[in-house]
Protein backbone atom coordinates (compact mmCIF):
# COMPACT_ATOMS: atom_id res chain seq x y z
CA UNK A 1 0.00 0.00 0.00
CA UNK A 2 1.31 3.35 -0.76
CA UNK A 3 -0.52 6.07 -0.50
CA UNK A 4 -2.73 7.21 2.42
CA UNK A 5 -5.81 7.69 0.39
CA UNK A 6 -9.21 9.02 2.20
CA UNK A 7 -10.62 4.97 2.03
CA UNK A 8 -7.21 3.72 3.15
CA UNK A 9 -3.72 3.14 2.59
CA UNK A 10 -3.52 1.72 -0.97
CA UNK A 11 -3.03 1.85 -4.78
CA UNK A 12 -5.38 2.63 -7.25
CA UNK A 13 -6.71 -0.24 -8.89
CA UNK A 14 -9.02 -0.93 -11.84
CA UNK A 15 -11.02 1.62 -13.53
CA UNK A 16 -9.68 4.23 -11.03
CA UNK A 17 -6.39 3.10 -11.99
CA UNK A 18 -6.59 3.70 -15.81
CA UNK A 19 -8.87 6.91 -15.89
CA UNK A 20 -5.61 8.17 -13.67
CA UNK A 21 -3.02 7.15 -15.22
CA UNK A 22 -4.50 8.40 -18.94
CA UNK A 23 -5.46 11.78 -17.69
CA UNK A 24 -1.72 11.90 -16.09
CA UNK A 25 -0.29 10.84 -19.42
CA UNK A 26 -2.41 13.35 -21.15
CA UNK A 27 -1.43 16.17 -18.62
CA UNK A 28 2.34 15.79 -19.10
CA UNK A 29 1.81 16.19 -22.79
CA UNK A 30 -0.30 19.44 -22.35
CA UNK A 31 2.79 20.26 -20.01
CA UNK A 32 4.90 19.85 -22.93
CA UNK A 33 3.77 21.61 -25.58
CA UNK A 34 2.90 24.51 -22.98
CA UNK A 35 6.52 24.60 -23.07
CA UNK A 36 6.94 24.16 -26.90
CA UNK A 37 4.55 26.78 -27.55
CA UNK A 38 5.57 29.37 -24.93
CA UNK A 39 1.74 29.26 -23.43
CA UNK A 40 0.92 30.20 -19.78
CA UNK A 41 -0.27 26.85 -17.69
CA UNK A 42 -3.92 27.07 -17.61
CA UNK A 43 -4.53 24.32 -15.24
CA UNK A 44 -3.38 25.16 -12.15
CA UNK A 45 -3.29 23.25 -8.57
CA UNK A 46 -3.41 26.83 -6.31
CA UNK A 47 -0.46 25.31 -4.18
CA UNK A 48 1.84 28.11 -5.19
CA UNK A 49 4.97 26.09 -4.90
CA UNK A 50 4.20 23.36 -7.25
CA UNK A 51 2.30 25.72 -9.93
CA UNK A 52 5.07 27.87 -10.13
CA UNK A 53 7.99 24.50 -10.66
CA UNK A 54 9.89 24.18 -13.59
CA UNK A 55 8.65 22.13 -16.22
CA UNK A 56 11.42 19.35 -15.03
CA UNK A 57 10.68 19.71 -11.83
CA UNK A 58 6.73 19.23 -12.60
CA UNK A 59 7.65 16.01 -14.08
CA UNK A 60 9.53 15.12 -11.23
CA UNK A 61 6.67 14.80 -9.03
CA UNK A 62 4.13 13.70 -10.95
CA UNK A 63 6.18 10.34 -12.12
CA UNK A 64 6.58 10.72 -8.26
CA UNK A 65 3.02 10.51 -7.10
CA UNK A 66 2.54 8.23 -10.08
CA UNK A 67 4.91 5.53 -8.71
CA UNK A 68 3.27 5.73 -5.24
CA UNK A 69 -0.24 5.72 -6.37
CA UNK A 70 0.37 2.62 -8.64
CA UNK A 71 3.04 0.66 -7.45
CA UNK A 72 2.58 -1.68 -4.35
CA UNK A 73 6.36 -1.65 -3.99
CA UNK A 74 6.91 1.79 -3.72
CA UNK A 75 7.02 3.59 0.24
CA UNK A 76 4.24 5.34 1.80
CA UNK A 77 4.76 9.27 0.75
CA UNK A 78 5.25 11.34 3.42
CA UNK A 79 2.64 13.83 2.17
CA UNK A 80 2.96 17.77 1.69
CA UNK A 81 1.35 20.58 -0.36
CA UNK A 82 3.67 19.54 -3.15
CA UNK A 83 2.95 15.97 -3.47
CA UNK A 84 -0.64 16.01 -2.95
CA UNK A 85 -1.00 19.26 -5.52
CA UNK A 86 1.28 17.05 -8.19
CA UNK A 87 -1.05 14.29 -7.01
CA UNK A 88 -4.09 16.53 -7.91
CA UNK A 89 -2.78 18.11 -11.21
CA UNK A 90 -4.96 15.28 -13.28
CA UNK A 91 -7.34 15.94 -11.72
CA UNK A 92 -7.32 19.89 -12.40
CA UNK A 93 -6.18 18.89 -16.31
CA UNK A 94 -9.55 16.69 -16.44
CA UNK A 95 -11.42 19.69 -14.98
CA UNK A 96 -10.46 21.89 -17.62
CA UNK A 97 -10.36 19.55 -20.85
CA UNK A 98 -13.94 19.04 -19.73
CA UNK A 99 -14.54 22.67 -19.66
CA UNK A 100 -13.25 22.69 -22.90
CA UNK A 101 -15.02 20.30 -24.43
CA UNK A 102 -18.48 21.63 -23.61
CA UNK A 103 -17.46 25.01 -25.15
CA UNK A 104 -16.56 23.58 -28.23
CA UNK A 105 -19.46 21.29 -28.53
CA UNK A 106 -22.09 24.26 -27.91
CA UNK A 107 -20.38 26.26 -31.39
CA UNK A 108 -19.32 25.24 -34.60
CA UNK A 109 -15.48 24.86 -33.98
CA UNK A 110 -15.73 20.78 -34.85
CA UNK A 111 -16.68 19.09 -38.09
CA UNK A 112 -18.83 15.79 -38.00
CA UNK A 113 -15.28 14.16 -38.67
CA UNK A 114 -14.03 15.78 -35.44
CA UNK A 115 -16.94 15.38 -33.35
CA UNK A 116 -16.87 12.19 -31.79
CA UNK A 117 -13.26 11.29 -31.09
CA UNK A 118 -12.63 15.43 -29.99
CA UNK A 119 -15.89 16.34 -28.67
CA UNK A 120 -16.43 14.07 -26.06
CA UNK A 121 -13.07 12.36 -24.88
CA UNK A 122 -12.70 13.36 -21.85
CA UNK A 123 -16.29 13.55 -20.77
CA UNK A 124 -16.26 9.47 -21.50
CA UNK A 125 -13.06 9.15 -20.16
CA UNK A 126 -14.46 10.32 -16.25
CA UNK A 127 -18.21 8.55 -17.29
CA UNK A 128 -16.59 5.44 -16.94
CA UNK A 129 -15.22 6.25 -13.13
CA UNK A 130 -18.67 8.17 -12.91
CA UNK A 131 -20.51 4.52 -13.79
CA UNK A 132 -17.69 2.88 -11.06
CA UNK A 133 -17.41 4.91 -8.37
CA UNK A 134 -19.83 7.65 -8.06
CA UNK A 135 -23.16 6.96 -9.38
CA UNK A 136 -24.17 3.83 -7.04
CA UNK A 137 -23.67 6.83 -4.30
CA UNK A 138 -26.30 9.08 -6.47
CA UNK A 139 -28.69 5.89 -6.81
CA UNK A 140 -28.26 5.83 -2.92
CA UNK A 141 -29.03 9.50 -2.42
CA UNK A 142 -32.09 9.62 -4.97
CA UNK A 143 -33.23 6.36 -2.70
CA UNK A 144 -33.45 7.96 0.18
CA UNK A 145 -34.34 11.73 -1.15
CA UNK A 146 -36.24 11.60 -4.51
CA UNK A 147 -34.93 11.97 -8.26
CA UNK A 148 -32.72 14.61 -9.14
CA UNK A 149 -33.67 16.01 -12.09
CA UNK A 150 -30.33 17.23 -13.96
CA UNK A 151 -28.42 13.88 -12.18
CA UNK A 152 -31.40 11.83 -13.92
CA UNK A 153 -30.95 13.64 -17.51
CA UNK A 154 -26.84 13.33 -17.11
CA UNK A 155 -25.20 10.74 -19.52
CA UNK A 156 -21.82 10.75 -21.42
CA UNK A 157 -22.37 13.60 -23.66
CA UNK A 158 -23.74 16.12 -21.04
CA UNK A 159 -22.69 19.72 -21.07
CA UNK A 160 -23.33 20.25 -17.53
CA UNK A 161 -20.03 21.77 -16.20
CA UNK A 162 -21.49 21.76 -12.91
CA UNK A 163 -22.42 18.00 -12.75
CA UNK A 164 -19.22 17.12 -14.34
CA UNK A 165 -17.35 19.20 -11.89
CA UNK A 166 -19.05 17.13 -8.93
CA UNK A 167 -18.40 14.31 -10.72
CA UNK A 168 -14.75 15.05 -10.22
CA UNK A 169 -14.74 15.98 -6.80
CA UNK A 170 -15.81 12.70 -5.67
CA UNK A 171 -13.47 11.04 -7.56
CA UNK A 172 -11.14 13.13 -5.98
CA UNK A 173 -12.53 12.56 -2.34
CA UNK A 174 -11.28 9.01 -3.00
CA UNK A 175 -7.66 9.65 -2.23
CA UNK A 176 -7.48 12.99 -1.07
CA UNK A 177 -8.75 13.53 3.19
CA UNK A 178 -9.12 17.85 2.32
CA UNK A 179 -7.38 20.65 0.01
CA UNK A 180 -4.80 21.77 2.15
CA UNK A 181 -2.48 22.33 -0.78
CA UNK A 182 -4.45 24.82 -1.61
CA UNK A 183 -3.55 26.97 1.98
CA UNK A 184 -0.81 28.10 -0.07
CA UNK A 185 -2.80 29.98 -2.72
CA UNK A 186 -4.99 31.97 -0.31
CA UNK A 187 -2.35 32.02 2.48
CA UNK A 188 0.89 32.01 1.85
CA UNK A 189 2.41 32.95 4.63
CA UNK A 190 1.91 29.07 5.80
CA UNK A 191 5.30 28.55 4.00
CA UNK A 192 7.20 30.54 6.29
CA UNK A 193 5.96 28.50 9.10
CA UNK A 194 2.55 27.49 10.75
CA UNK A 195 2.26 28.89 14.40
CA UNK A 196 1.97 25.57 16.45
CA UNK A 197 -1.37 26.48 17.81
CA UNK A 198 -2.65 25.94 14.52
CA UNK A 199 -0.67 23.49 12.74
CA UNK A 200 -0.82 21.01 15.44
CA UNK A 201 -4.44 20.19 15.81
CA UNK A 202 -4.77 20.04 12.29
CA UNK A 203 -1.76 17.59 11.74
CA UNK A 204 0.22 20.32 9.46
CA UNK A 205 3.53 20.48 11.66
CA UNK A 206 5.27 18.75 8.94
CA UNK A 207 3.18 19.58 5.75
CA UNK A 208 3.95 22.75 4.36
CA UNK A 209 7.01 23.20 2.73
CA UNK A 210 8.64 25.96 0.13
CA UNK A 211 11.29 23.09 -1.31
CA UNK A 212 11.06 21.71 -5.14
CA UNK A 213 13.47 18.94 -5.66
CA UNK A 214 16.58 19.53 -7.82
CA UNK A 215 16.62 17.88 -11.14
CA UNK A 216 18.69 17.52 -14.41
CA UNK A 217 17.72 17.45 -17.90
CA UNK A 218 18.16 13.75 -18.32
CA UNK A 219 16.31 12.94 -14.51
CA UNK A 220 13.13 14.59 -16.04
CA UNK A 221 13.66 13.13 -19.58
CA UNK A 222 13.96 9.65 -17.90
CA UNK A 223 10.68 10.22 -15.71
CA UNK A 224 8.92 11.66 -18.85
CA UNK A 225 9.62 8.80 -20.62
CA UNK A 226 8.56 6.60 -18.00
CA UNK A 227 5.17 8.02 -17.68
CA UNK A 228 4.37 8.37 -21.25
CA UNK A 229 5.35 4.78 -21.79
CA UNK A 230 3.15 3.52 -18.42
CA UNK A 231 1.14 0.41 -18.42
CA UNK A 232 -1.26 -1.19 -16.12
CA UNK A 233 -0.49 -4.79 -14.93
CA UNK A 234 -2.12 -7.25 -13.01
CA UNK A 235 -1.59 -5.32 -9.72
CA UNK A 236 -4.23 -3.03 -11.19
CA UNK A 237 -7.20 -5.60 -11.78
CA UNK A 238 -10.24 -6.17 -9.46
Amino acid sequence: MTWHTHIGDRILTGIEAEVYLIAMQHAIDYLEDAIEYDDDFDVKTYDRIFDLASFDQKILLLHTCLSALLKPDVKILELSNVLEAAAYFPFAFLRRRIAEEIELSQGDWLDEEDDEELGYFYRRLVWKAFEEYVLPNWKATEEEYGVDEDEAAFNDRSNNLELWDEVIEELIDRIFWDRDWMVTWTSPRVLDGIEDEISEPLGLEDYFTNRLPKVSAEESATALAEIRNWKLDDNHKK
